[in-house]
């Protein structure tokens, strides 16, 4: 979307300009720090130079050449050191050495550094051939600048890539959000055309008495009810995704057992055989309410499309610190497609999962993967060829209860080995 890549851009520039300003006071102020210290230490090593001329060599790097201009009390000049290295240069390296006595300068291609020291007798200039460390320093700077594009470059670029992961899940609620207002709107277009079509035949007639037009307020009515159980869908799967459920130890056999009951009758008047394993005393921390709506949609879905004399399979069970359901029917087999979409709202899928009355929104799986999600579980559903399809949902079982279970199971342990 639009607004997505916009807002992608603007995380991306920001990022950057502030890793920019942090690198450039980083690398700068280390830079910096190293050209001061440089620097420093040239200047320190003059001055000792200049005032100890014997004891020039000693601490001395050994790619600095140092060299001393010495002048007496009637100017004469007495050169130490090498001077004859720059040939044609040398008298303007002397000449600008004494010019400037204390700080730097250059002559041609190499740089120099003096510092003059002055007493009754002589004046003593130290002088320092710094060029090396100045191709060093350059050296440097360069590469410090391009490391610095370097790094600011792959920061741009790490930002880009993390915004699409830091803005998936607003992108996806925003699609979420846009799906949700577009097929509300298709659900809700049915029947408010069937109710503004049934006022309007029951305006064409304003003398007729009620009774006569008894359909068409049944159909209003029915109509009505249709939009009230959508809203109540729509607000009952809002409240699940944006809260989490109350924290309780619940018996999930009980509520199980509960269900399975419910449907009993639904089941006897549909010709539909349930068999139903319910594993005793197998405890989970969630609502009570939301998991027996959980258990009553799995149950209602499995009954409606189970087909004709069809079955259902309801079993309840623990498997490594989890407690699983399994909900099987009978009757055409969900394809792979409809099972990865088959949790998403308002999706119903084509033949035997799609109701011939029109009267399923497509949100009652939606509310159960939702509930599993709050509870901390996981929910899938698959085709089984020649069985039917099967719904799994795992959640997990309380720590309290998990050590119960091993010390009983502890307990047991030495009552089998007398067995």
């Amino acid at each position: 979307m639009e607004l997505i890549k916009k807002q992608r851009v603007k995380f991306t520039l920001t990022t950057t300009m502030i890793a920019a300003i942090f690198l450039l006071v980083l690398l700068g102020s280390f830079f910096g720090l190293t050209c001061v210290s440089n620097e420093t230490f040239i200047s320190r090593s003059l001055r000792d130079a200049a005032q100890n001329p014997e004891k020039y060599a000693i601490g001395m790097p050994q790619k600095l050449k140092i060299m001393f201009v010495y002048i007496n009390a009637v100017d004469e000049v007495t050169l130490e050191g090498s001077f004859d290295f720059y040939g044609d240069d040398k008298n303007e390296v002397i000449e600008k050495a004494i010019s400037v006595q204390n700080g730097n300068f250059n002559v041609g291609d190499a740089y120099f550094a003096a510092a003059c020291f002055k007493s009754e007798e002589r004046t003593v200039i130290a002088v320092i051939d710094r060029t090396s460390y100045h191709d060093q320093l350059v050296t440097s700077a360069i590469q410090v600048v391009l490391l610095y594009f370097c790094s600011v470059m792959l920061v741009a670029l790490l930002a880009f890539l993390c915004s699409a992961r830091l803005l998936h899940p607003v992108s996806e609620a925003m699609s979420k959000q846009r799906d949700l207002i577009a097929n509300a709107s298709h659900e809700l277009k049915t029947p408010l055309t069937i109710i503004s079509t049934n006022l309007s035949v029951i305006k064409s007639e304003p003398s007729a008495p009620v009774s006569d037009n008894e359909y068409w307020i049944q159909s209003i009515d029915a109509q009505i009810e249709r939009m009230q159980a959508l809203i109540q869908n729509m607000l009952e799967l809002s409240k699940i995704e944006q809260t989490q459920p109350t924290k309780d130890i619940v018996n999930l056999s009980s509520i199980a057992e509960g269900a399975c009951l419910t449907f009993e009758v639904l089941c006897f008047e549909k010709n539909v055989q349930m068999f139903a394993d319910i594993a005793p005393d197998v405890f989970v921390e969630g609502d009570s309410g939301a998991l027996e709506r959980l258990f009553v949609i799995l149950l209602d879905n499995a009954i409606k499309y189970c087909g004709e004399n069809g079955k259902v399979g309801f079993k309840l069970y623990t498997e490594q610190k989890r407690a699983c359901i399994t909900v099987l029917n009978t009757g055409e087999v969900v394809s792979k497609e409809d099972a990865e979409h088959i949790f998403d709202r308002f999706y119903r899928a084509d033949g035997a999962r799609k109701r011939q009355d029109n009267a399923s929104f497509g949100l009652g799986l939606a509310i159960a993967a939702a509930t599993v999600h709050a509870h901390g579980g996981v929910i899938s559903c698959k085709g089984v060829e020649g069985k039917g399809t099967v719904f799994t949902v795992s959640l997990p079982l309380p720590k309290n209860k998990r050590k119960k279970r091993k010390d009983k199971s502890a307990e047991d342990e030495p009552n089998k080995l007398k067995n």
